[in-house]
């Protein structure tokens, strides 16, 4: 176990819009990157991780977000890691998980972020990693986030 407990927040969207539940996943990457974090993206499918990817260049024409995709041969250099497997080192002071499951030993991350958006899967599933959470003496915080 790790010295400070692990924060978690749930961001939940009213909208069940993918589009808008990945677009805010690039707002909350880039807001937590200037606050000096370093990012690990867990994604639910590698196409999800390479969407991310493409987006993280392309949703904000003034801003610039540094990241790689898991796997690229420079992704030692870059704050931001996006992927579809669990991370393998400690090294992220914050996991964004849109994933079914709970990441693998979360209690080794200072943070984790999980973004729910509207549609009933999402939703299904966070609940049940909102009761993991609960269950391993976390009481994760809960944040509504209205439309954009």
């Amino acid at each position: 176990m790790q010295d400070t407990a692990t924060r978690v927040d749930f961001y939940v969207l009213e909208s069940a819009s993918r589009p808008e539940r990945l677009n805010f996943v690039c707002r909350l990457t880039e807001t937590a990157y200037k606050a000096g974090n370093t990012i690990y993206l867990l994604a639910a499918t590698s196409s999800e991780a390479m969407e991310l990817n493409k987006l993280l260049w392309t949703f904000k024409d003034d801003g610039f977000v540094p990241h790689n995709l898991s796997g690229d041969s420079h992704q030692a250099s870059a704050p931001i890691m996006i992927g579809h497997e669990q991370p393998a080192s400690k090294e992220y002071g914050l996991i964004i998980n849109l994933a079914n499951p709970v990441p693998a030993n979360f209690d080794r991350f200072p943070r984790i972020a999980e973004i729910i958006d509207a549609s009933t899967t999402v939703r299904q599933s966070g609940r049940q990693r909102f009761t993991q959470y609960r269950a391993a003496g976390i009481e994760p915080d809960t944040h509504k986030i209205g439309g954009n």
